[in-house]
């Protein structure tokens, strides 16, 4: 299977929530101003590496469940110098029957041999298109990864991402290198349903 309908069936299952921009004239110089002035505000942050070779900052947002369901979103704004604002819009959920909040990160090749307690990563870069609309402009695959959650009360309150792979804009034929580190505080959203992935 190809990694873009997987992407696209989370993204779908999840809803706007799982990948929301902010409104159009949204002042991105201003909040990276903030971002990077106050160090201790509750905001998810990350380096981006290969050709984008950024950083970026956003908000995070989890679900977890009684029924095994674990899922961690994350949606930054590159600090690029690109005119208009991108978001990053990236997604992890659990694999089979585990209650494990510590695991490697598998895309879509790596999914039938990944052990429980996995999580699937998918990811995409957004922008506004010429009607205002949230648009995608660039698919994502995972090939590897990390990720680590501290949960307490029910709540996330602390996380790590690594992952390794590529992405395709819309307008190239070839993928390019995506690699991103990315550090998530206590997420004050929270998901519901939440979602995992089952072995049938």
């Amino acid at each position: 299977m190809a990694v873009e309908p997987q992407a696209d069936f989370v993204f779908d299952a999840l809803g706007p929530v799982a990948c929301e921009i902010p409104p159009a004239g949204f002042d991105i110089s201003q909040f990276r101003a903030y971002a990077e002035n106050k160090a201790d505000a509750h905001l998810v942050r990350g380096e981006i590496g290969g050709t984008l070779a950024t950083s970026f900052a956003g908000g995070g947002l989890y679900g977890a469940d009684d029924a095994g369901g674990f899922v961690v979103a994350v949606q930054g704004m590159l600090f690029d110098d690109a005119p208009e604002l991108t978001m990053l819009c990236m997604v992890l959920v659990r694999v089979g029957e585990s209650d494990d909040t510590a695991g490697p990160i598998v895309g879509e090749v790596g999914l039938d041999a990944a052990a429980d307690g996995s999580f699937l990563g998918v990811f995409k870069l957004v922008r506004r298109n010429a009607d205002g609309v949230p648009a995608t402009v660039a698919t994502g695959s995972v090939e590897s990864g990390t990720a680590s959650f501290v949960m307490f009360g029910g709540i996330l309150v602390d996380g790590s991402i690594a992952v390794e792979g590529s992405y395709t804009p819309q307008d190239a034929a070839e993928p390019l290198p995506f690699s991103a580190s990315i550090a998530v505080p206590r997420a004050e959203n929270v998901i519901r349903p939440a979602l995992r992935l089952s072995r049938y």
